[in-house]
């Protein structure tokens, strides 16, 4: 029982300083939020409010989706590389898959499946010595971990008069965490592994309007606001404490102690570690009759119970992100023949602010952001691509910048239309 005590002291509490990571902002807490998730509104630095992947149409705003002329199957695929003095380190991924199909003029529906949270990341103190009854000792740390959280959603598109739509969006939340804290002592090694696994649910609710869509500068606003219907808990598992004497990395009968004679996992449920709020709203100006200039303000809040027990690495967590952003986009013409009429141009500037609850300190981003998509085949398939530069500060943060990548497909199809005899 000591022993047991005394090795899972040393190997949670002593990992407390931090010298590296893939980020380090995607280690705090439950990872780095992700808001935008597909090529186009990556390219105009969106959050996905404002219409991104056609004239009216976002395909991460459902009030929108009631514009689509085609029901399209999406997919979107990201990379993304984090640098500074030190290193460089990167990470791909599927950013989101969804299908959406509107049902008549003023209906829509669609599903989809995306990543909210995503925690990738391993990080290592610097070798330390000490000195025992006269013998010299090596130490060092790590912890290393990979999961996240994601969103499997539902949305519904209606509207309220002639002028005005609304869609609401239900999220049901899952993923897991698999984390190793190691310890090593000249030639040994000692880990202990953890897992949580999450739960929850939220709602968005979109509103549109074109009562202002007439005249020599045509507008629509867009507005949106969620929260959540059952905020977030974990059933967090940790399990035994072992010394790994093949240095193999697993826990096996070589180890120190033997897997047979360890008790089961203890396992402990934390309610309400994320309980969201978000509010965002959007312009689109039509400047001509393919070129828009869009305006967007987004901001997420989070009043989670943050149990530091959870967290012992580190306490920071992200409980408020707030982003402005302006983008520019000329579109396709619904009429194309030519492949350079089929070509949408997109960009965009952003700023980012998120906020650590724990230190209550800053962390700030700036970035531009450029993409094009492409229609193709009678169904107006559409390939996107979209390029992100930013560079993220703060007193934890230095002068890191961030290289985003996305390339998204789109294949359409007629759906809810009587088709004619054969």
């Amino acid at each position: 029982y000591l022993y047991n005590m005394w090795l899972r002291r040393l190997i949670l509490f002593s990992l407390m300083s931090v010298l590296f990571g893939q980020s380090i902002h995607n280690a705090y807490g439950l990872g780095l939020i992700s808001f935008n998730h597909n090529a186009a509104s990556s390219a105009m630095s969106s959050r996905g409010i404002v219409p991104s992947f056609n004239q009216n149409i976002s395909l991460s705003n459902p009030v929108t989706w009631n514009n689509l002329k085609f029901a399209y199957l999406t997919a979107n695929y990201k990379g993304d590389e984090f640098s500074n003095d030190s290193k460089v380190n990167g990470l791909t991924s599927i950013s989101s898959a969804q299908f959406a199909v509107s049902i008549g003029e003023n209906y829509a529906w669609g599903f989809g499946l995306k990543p909210l949270f995503n925690q990738q990341y391993m990080i290592v103190d610097n070798q330390t010595e000490f000195y025992l009854e006269g013998d010299t000792l090596f130490t060092q740390r790590s912890v290393d971990g990979s999961g996240g959280v994601s969103s499997l959603y539902t949305a519904f598109c209606f509207p309220l008069s002639n002028k005005e739509n609304m869609a609401v969006e239900l999220d049901v939340l899952f993923g897991s965490l698999r984390k190793d804290a190691k310890f090593s002592i000249d030639q040994r090694s000692y880990h202990q592994f953890h897992r949580q696994i999450y739960s929850g649910s939220l709602y968005k609710v979109f509103l549109s309007s074109e009562r202002f869509n007439h005249g020599n500068l045509p507008l629509n606003i867009y507005f949106m606001f969620g929260g959540a219907i059952n905020p977030v808990k974990v059933k967090h598992y940790s399990f035994q404490p072992f010394e790994d004497v093949n240095n193999n990395g697993y826990y096996d009968s070589a180890d120190n102690p033997a897997p047979a004679s360890v008790p089961s996992a203890e396992i402990n449920i934390y309610n309400d570690i994320l309980n969201p709020s978000e509010l965002g709203f959007g312009f689109d100006m039509v400047m001509s009759s393919d070129l828009h200039l869009m305006l967007e303000a987004h901001s997420w809040h989070d009043v989670g119970k943050k149990d530091k027990s959870l967290f012992p690495l580190l306490s920071h967590y992200v409980n408020q992100s707030q982003q402005l952003s302006l983008g520019l986009a000329k579109f396709s013409p619904v009429a194309a023949f030519k492949l350079a009429q089929k070509i949408h141009y997109r960009g965009g500037v952003y700023l980012r602010n998120d906020l650590l609850e724990e230190v209550h300190e800053s962390v700030n981003e700036m970035g531009i952001s450029v993409g094009f998509g492409i229609k193709f085949g009678v169904a107006n398939n559409q390939i996107d691509f979209a390029y992100k530069y930013g560079v993220r500060n703060s007193d934890l943060i230095s002068n890191e910048t961030i290289q985003h990548f996305t390339v998204g497909l789109q294949l359409g199809d007629l759906w809810f239309v009587k088709r004619r005899p054969k």
